[in-house]
């Protein structure tokens, strides 16, 4: 790990990683608290020796100057994920299982992602084991919300599904089916014209046939 490409400052801790990603998905910006401004990557590794997955961030206080390790999940079973700031200043990682389980795990921190909370699943989130991406959304005359977007399916990449929270993931009310068919990886982003959008993977006959990007009309949420 010393001598790859990595925008993390050197840390003994990953002396025994083998693998390392980060994202897929985007990073965040804190806009608010003591630690407002900070950048934060998603990421995840594996142990050697353990074949066990597990989820970090990687963050900049300096604008991207430098980049240091954060905090790493207490339980392993989970790798690709996705980060929001939450309407209390909380940080949520809402992550891939890497285990039997067919839900989104999910870990929170008070420390601006120095620290993880217990992992624990998120049942309403379902997924047949795929990237899911996650944003912080504010709707117009509204509170902040959280949109997620995945293939809402425990058996097959598909059923591409967008969710809004506006309980910092307590409860997932309103959900909008964006594509029946084949479909995989995501990413949200929201419009000049401040509607969400979604950049995702679909296809006929295979989720990987073709690239979509697609506005989600708030009033289309139910």
């Amino acid at each position: 790990m010393q001598g790859c490409v990595s925008p993390v400052l050197w840390d003994p801790t990953i002396d025994n990683w083998t693998w390392y990603a980060t994202g897929p998905g985007r990073g965040i910006q804190l806009s608010k608290g003591k630690y407002k401004g900070r950048l934060i990557i998603p990421s995840n590794h594996i142990v050697a020796g353990t074949k066990k997955n597990y989820s970090h961030i990687i963050y900049s206080d300096d604008r991207g100057s430098t980049w240091n390790l954060g905090g790493i999940t207490p339980q392993d079973s989970v790798n690709e994920s996705t980060i929001a700031e939450l309407s209390n200043g909380r940080l949520m990682l809402n992550m891939r299982n890497a285990g039997k389980s067919r839900h989104r795990q999910i870990a929170i921190s008070r420390n601006g992602g120095k620290k993880w909370s217990a992992i624990y699943p998120d049942t309403t989130l379902i997924e047949p084991v795929c990237e899911g991406n996650l944003i912080q959304y504010k709707f117009p005359g509204k509170k902040e919300s959280l949109i997620f977007s995945n293939p809402a399916s425990t058996s097959s990449r598909t059923q591409m599904t967008v969710r809004v929270s506006y309980d910092n993931g307590k409860t997932w009310p309103l959900k909008k089916l964006v594509y029946e068919g084949p479909s995989a990886y995501s990413c949200l982003t929201v419009l000049p014209n401040g509607n969400p959008a979604l950049f995702y993977e679909a296809g006929y006959q295979r989720p990987y046939e073709g690239i979509v990007f697609e506005e989600i009309l708030i009033e289309n949420f139910k």
